[in-house]
């Protein structure tokens, strides 16, 4: 049944039957409800440390929007030192935030975003303060 028909299939064709599969045991109002994603982008996160911990992402849309997702630190189980994560959307990505809220261990802090954010230094923080404050 349907497990035999993917059998023996590249990826490409394994889409296209599932694709099929889906669309013929929909309803027509569910079918005309289903959205072909515009944008897919590949993400790949590194994990310089040694623990895996889960890794918790907050993607910003052109829209505004946000969405915040978690992903488990079985992530890691393939790869430890590297994982690639594919992002579809109907809308164009405009940031990627690593653990915005620092709930996670992280050795550096200053590679959780992109567009990378631009940090003042603590010595810039401290003349500004000093400048200000006159």
């Amino acid at each position: 049944d349907f497990d035999s028909n993917l059998k023996g299939k590249t990826p490409s064709e394994s889409s296209t039957t599932l694709k099929e599969f889906m669309m013929d045991n929909m309803t027509a109002d569910e079918r005309s409800k289903v959205k072909e994603p515009k944008y897919f982008y590949q993400i790949t996160y590194d994990k310089p440390g040694g623990l895996p911990m889960p890794l918790i992402v907050e993607y910003t849309y052109a829209d505004g929007t946000t969405k915040d997702i978690t992903y488990p630190a079985e992530l890691w189980r393939k790869n430890d030192k590297e994982v690639s994560v594919v992002v579809s959307s109907e809308v164009e990505l405009t940031g990627v935030v690593v653990d915005l809220k620092a709930e996670t261990a992280d050795i550096d802090v200053t590679n959780n975003s992109w567009p990378k954010k631009e940090e003042q230094s603590a010595f810039d923080k401290m003349k500004e303060e000093n400048i200000g404050g006159e």
